[in-house]
């Protein structure tokens, strides 16, 4: 399997490149998605129906903030693996899973992976198990956590050049499909049903 496969584009041609504004899509085994705002420790919100009427209601809580970020909103819909359900949390820019401990506790006994993109187009990815970052890496040559190397097979295997450190977005959706065994489609973003939350998101750490 590799970044070139068929259906790879979704994510960048979603809403006419809507998210390439800044996203973060996480992914966690096992869990339902009340389960995972849980484990976040997010204030619960109102259930979205549908993309649409999230979007709506990140707008009406980021316009009630008086800084921005100091509060994350995030939704969380189920989608099916291969082998297992999943819970797919978004949200809009994002820094939930790089400010906070929140997939130290959302992995806890289980899987999870998460890819970041922010306005500017930095990008990171990060692999957790068992509540332990395993990998983080923007650049497919910078790689932290406990086991900075063990992705080296399925990232060549999916389009990260580890010569010369190039990529795109379509290698991290890859890798990403690698290590869940989920295929997102836009369809789950835009018909997703989403359970709702804010985390608090503190400016330093």
């Amino acid at each position: 399997m590799n970044a070139a496969s068929a259906g790879r584009s979704w994510l960048r041609d979603f809403r006419r490149g809507f998210l390439l504004e800044g996203y973060t899509l996480t992914l966690v085994r096992g869990l339902t998605p009340r389960e995972y705002l849980d484990r976040i420790g997010a204030r619960q919100q109102e259930d979205c129906d549908g993309f649409d009427h999230f979007i709506a209601q990140n707008l009406e809580f980021q316009d009630e903030q008086d800084d921005w970020g100091d509060r994350m909103f995030v939704g969380a819909t189920a989608v099916h693996g291969e082998d297992a359900n999943w819970v797919l949390a978004l949200e809009i820019n994002g820094g939930i899973e790089i400010r906070t401990d929140a997939m130290k506790h959302a992995t806890r006994g289980t899987r999870g992976v998460s890819h970041f993109r922010s306005p500017n187009a930095m990008s990171l990815f990060s692999w957790w198990e068992d509540g332990e970052l395993r990998t983080r890496f923007e650049g497919p040559l910078h790689r932290e956590g406990s086991t900075p190397d063990h992705l080296l097979d399925l990232m060549r295997r999916t389009g990260f050049d580890l010569e010369t450190g190039a990529y795109s977005l379509e290698n991290y959706v890859a890798l990403a499909q690698e290590l869940t065994r989920v295929h997102l489609t836009a369809n789950n973003l835009h018909y997703g049903t989403y359970s709702t939350g804010t985390v608090e998101t503190p400016t330093e750490r």
